[in-house]
């Protein structure tokens, strides 16, 4: 198939470029900067121009769609976040109408109700929805359409992603900056840590957004790890890779709207879809401890 894939230059868009690839596909890609795909298109997915030229000139028979307002700290109630809702659902309508045969999106686990997690109480595709941001509010929006374009004969799956770790994260989340922090043999300072989340590297997560495009499944998935940690333990984990430095427990408040556990069911990841992770916590921490040192100015 000729597939394009939305948000290439993100934390897992050119993970999920060199699946595809590995599969055999032929991969365009777009992004609003230059990557280091053989076919990439620069452009804004918000521009309507865009989105109807790259459709209309290169008329793909699989989409994989990644694209949406990420910036760290603000896109949880970014005011641009009904503007991605409405810009996917055009892009979608229009590859449909140009003969696009299936399409993946990327979901978030943003989406479930976190009020009703309970400890040991794995989050199922089933589970009720009550986004409490507006990025989760959104992302649920074009989730029911995407299922309602299943119902009149479309073949979409909708990925719901949780947690990620691996090289290229933003420098203020969890993993890379308790690895910044004790890299500098430096006391690395976080909340209480008992919440306990559920850490996906971005290589996996490419491998499993390919291999659900290459499954007949339509409908919602989890796209996760299925193993949940306390964040004390992945940044007691991240010093043992490194060997140096102090971690600071409770030394920041615990955010009241922190849900205490988090963790997906990944039954239909690894049962219907046959997905099997390459990395577990340690060798996906060990990735990204290694990906920082080198990195590190």
């Amino acid at each position: 198939m000729k597939v394009l894939v939305t948000g290439a230059n993100g934390l897992i868009g050119s993970h999920v470029y060199a699946s595809l690839r590995a599969s055999g596909h032929d991969v365009l890609s777009c992004g609003r900067s230059g990557s280091q795909s053989c076919t990439h298109l620069v452009g804004d997915l918000l521009d309507v121009e865009f989105r109807s030229r790259i459709i209309h000139d290169e008329k793909p028979d699989g989409l994989i769609h990644l694209a949406w307002q990420t910036r760290h700290g603000h896109f949880w109630n970014a005011p641009d976040n009904p503007d991605w809702m409405a810009a996917s659902i055009d892009l979608l309508s229009r590859f449909l109408d140009h003969g696009g045969k299936r399409a993946v999106l990327a979901g978030s686990c943003a989406e479930y109700d976190w009020t009703t997690t309970k400890p040991g109480q794995k989050t199922r595709e089933t589970d009720a929805c009550n986004p409490a941001t507006l990025y989760g509010q959104e992302k649920l929006k074009l989730a029911d359409h995407c299922l309602r374009l299943n119902d009149q004969g479309a073949s979409i799956a909708w990925g719901r992603l949780f947690l990620l770790c691996g090289p290229g994260e933003y420098p203020a989340r969890f993993v890379p900056a308790v690895t910044s922090a004790l890299l500098a043999n430096d006391v690395a300072k976080m909340s209480s840590g008992t919440q306990v989340r559920d850490f996906m590297h971005v290589e996996d997560a490419g491998s499993a957004f390919s291999k659900i495009f290459d499954s007949q499944f339509t409908g919602i998935v989890n796209v996760a790890s299925g193993e949940g940690h306390s964040l004390l333990s992945v940044a007691n984990m991240l010093q043992n890779v490194i060997g140096q430095g102090q971690i600071s427990a409770g030394s920041l408040p615990d955010r009241p709207d922190d849900p205490p556990y988090l963790v997906a069911d990944t039954s239909v990841l690894a049962e219907t879809i046959g997905f099997k992770p390459k990395f577990d916590l340690a060798s996906a921490l060990e990735s990204c401890v290694e990906w920082w040192r080198n990195h590190e100015t």
